[in-house]
């Protein structure tokens, strides 16, 4: 088992493939924002089903904006919850890949991360609290569909509609939105692959 002071680092591969068609209700513009990823203990949370979302998350979700979740961060990180974390540039396209690189200590051995679907209300993709450890030790690598979530701060209907912001805010959700559906059910728009590195 590591310890406390070991730095164990991971690969990480994300794969979007948002690849709708505006014949089937998606946009002709998609594009995803900046994305923003960090490692943290089990006592910090990007984001659960059905709770409420954090105003750094709300920003990410409805504008693309990382300054106030980089703000909950350091904060957390005051605190010994959250470690390294990273930022990246947005995806012009619906099809794209963002790849880095991350630390991850004992304390800190989940990972999460986020970035706004665009355009949107507040829906985004992410991924929240992936353990890279299990009771064997660290784990070589783990693979994660993606899932557009609803962050419920804005009640757009739509892609294109207009900003309408939600008081009193609603819980984080999956997205059922008819664009999203198939016969077999909600459809992914990427996996995220976590390798560890030598």
């Amino acid at each position: 088992m590591a310890t406390a002071e070991e730095v164990v680092r991971y690969q990480v591969e994300v794969a979007l493939t948002w690849d709708g068609t505006e014949a089937d209700g998606h946009p002709a513009d998609k594009h995803w924002s900046r994305l923003i990823a960090f490692a943290h203990s089990s006592r910090f949370a990007l984001f659960d089903d059905g709770d409420t979302a954090a105003s750094g998350l709300a920003l990410v979700a409805t504008n693309g904006r990382v300054s106030v979740l980089e703000a909950e961060l350091a904060e957390g990180r005051r605190r010994g919850r959250v470690g390294a974390h990273v930022v990246l540039p947005g995806i012009d396209a619906g099809v794209g890949r963002f790849s880095f690189e991350i630390e991850a200590t004992e304390r800190q051995r989940f990972v999460s991360f986020a970035t706004m679907l665009a355009p949107s209300p507040d829906w985004f993709a992410g991924v929240s609290a992936v353990a890279l450890q299990d009771a064997v030790g660290w784990r070589n690598s783990v693979t994660r569909p993606l899932w557009v979530w609803d962050a419920g701060a804005d009640s757009g209907p739509d892609f294109q509609g207009p900003n309408i912001d939600t008081q009193p805010r609603q819980s984080v959700r999956l997205l059922t939105h008819p664009a999203f559906l198939t016969p077999a059910g909600l459809s992914p728009v990427g996996t995220v692959t976590f390798i560890r590195l030598p």
